[in-house]
Parts: C-alpha cells; sequence; structure tokens
C-alpha cells in the first residue's frame, strides 16, 4: 500500500472516531465558561430571512456543476467538497497561498491590490446580507459546498491573519438530514441555516461530514472585523446563544 493510501485510510479512521466522540457534560461546561474569545465558536446574533435565503440557494442550484471548483494544499484533501468565489480577487489560488502565509492582517493588506477584489457573481440577497455584517474590509465571500459523501478531515486551520473571535465566518445555507460539523470541546455544532458562525478553527479540532444524499450548501466569509460594530455583535450573541451550543 502507499504512503498515500495509509495516510488517507489513517485520516479517514481519525475522523470516525472523532464524529463518534460525545464530550462529557463537565467537559461542555468547562469549554463553555472560557472568555469569549477563545471559545471554539459562536453563532451570531444575524440571520438571513427565509425569502433571502430560499433565493440564495435558488441561484446557487441554478450555477453549472462546471463552475465550482476546489483547490487545497492540505496532505488529507477534502472530498467531495466545492469551492466557488461569489466576492474576492479574480486569482483564488493566489489569495489562499496569501492568508495562509499572512502573519497578520497588516501584512496580508500590504500584499493585496484591491483594485480587483469585487462582486464576481451578483446575488443581490446575498450582497445585502454579507453587507450587514460590521467589518473594516471585506476580502472574499466563497462557497465550501459538501457532496453526498463529503468529508473534511479532522484539522485545525492554518491561517495566522485569524485569531479568536476575529476569525473567518461560516454561514449554513441548508442542513440536510445526515450531516455532522463537530469541533473539539462541545461536539457538535449548533446549526440553523442562514445564521453565521464565527470558528475558532485555528485553536480547535473540527471536521465535517455528509453522510446524506443531498448536497449541502454553506459560505465562508473572510474579513477584517476588528472594530466596535463586530465587537458588539460578538457580547450580545455571546449572551443570546451560549446557553445553545
Amino acid at each position: 500500500m502507499s504512503e498515500d493510501n495509509t495516510r488517507l485510510q489513517y485520516s479517514d479512521m481519525i475522523l470516525d472516531r472523532f464524529m463518534g466522540t460525545e464530550w462529557s457534560e463537565q467537559e461542555r461546561v468547562d469549554t463553555k465558561a472560557l472568555d469569549l474569545h477563545a471559545l471554539p465558536y459562536m453563532p451570531l446574533d444575524l440571520k438571513i430571512s427565509e425569502k433571502a435565503l430560499s433565493k440564495i440557494i435558488e441561484v446557487i442550484n441554478s450555477i453549472d456543476s462546471k463552475n465550482f471548483f476546489y483547490f487545497c494544499e492540505a496532505k488529507d484533501f477534502p472530498v467531495n467538497m466545492e469551492k466557488l468565489t461569489f466576492y474576492g480577487p479574480g486569482d483564488y489560488e493566489k489569495f489562499w497561498r496569501d492568508t495562509k502565509n499572512a502573519v497578520d492582517i497588516g501584512n496580508f493588506e500590504s500584499s493585496q491590490n484591491f483594485n480587483e477584489y469585487k462582486w464576481q457573481i451578483d446575488i443581490p440577497e446575498l450582497k445585502d446580507f454579507v453587507e450587514s455584517i460590521p467589518c473594516n474590509r471585506l476580502y472574499m465571500v466563497e462557497s465550501r459546498n459538501s457532496q453526498p459523501g463529503g468529508k473534511t478531515p479532522v484539522h485545525i486551520d492554518k491561517e495566522k491573519m485569524f485569531h479568536g473571535m476575529y476569525n473567518r465566518i461560516w454561514i449554513p445555507l441548508n442542513w440536510p438530514d445526515g450531516n455532522m460539523f463537530k469541533i473539539t470541546g462541545l461536539g457538535d455544532v449548533h446549526i440553523e441555516p442562514g445564521r453565521p458562525i464565527v470558528l475558532n478553527g485555528n485553536k480547535f479540532p473540527h471536521a465535517t461530514m455528509n453522510k446524506g444524499s443531498e448536497r449541502r450548501l454553506a459560505l465562508i466569509v473572510s474579513a477584517d472585523t476588528h472594530c466596535d460594530g463586530f465587537t458588539d455583535l460578538l457580547i450580545r450573541s455571546h449572551k443570546k446563544f451560549l446557553g445553545k451550543m
């Protein structure tokens, strides 16, 4: 058996065990007692309206499958996953490498030509919602879809420019039966289609699986959220959603 196949089998074994892990109530209590910015994730007190969500899903489902792609340089490669840029620069691979290698926000921004940043696919309902998220600058809005059988191995995100709750924002658009999203310390992530989640993925191992028969749709929003408006949103969200996590 090749080294690659051995590594993949080992990765799948870790993923299966991770997805089967149940954190004790005491472990969950201890995790939720952490400082806001040290938590594994936080649902935000924002939500896409049902009407807008339906339209966004309709448009994404109408896009030719040939337009979706998946680029990643991780050794344990996700399976049956899709990406598509809605907002950002035209060169996704450069953006991916720049965010991975930047040591902080300033270092990243100094390497970018923001004249190249624009809405690549115009969905007014999506644009309006993203613009309601407080931030200093928007970098990327992209699909992170999972086809049936899709899986993301247990991993920690590598971007050094994001920290704690000033991190990337994950937005589930639907949540068909058979989908799982787990993160260390709490287990199953609290999912509401249309509600964004800040994921402290640089610190806490996490993974996803789609054991169902339907395509799971989600978005990742990357932005500089170090601003008073986003801090206020985090504080409000912490009070509202900590008990549901």
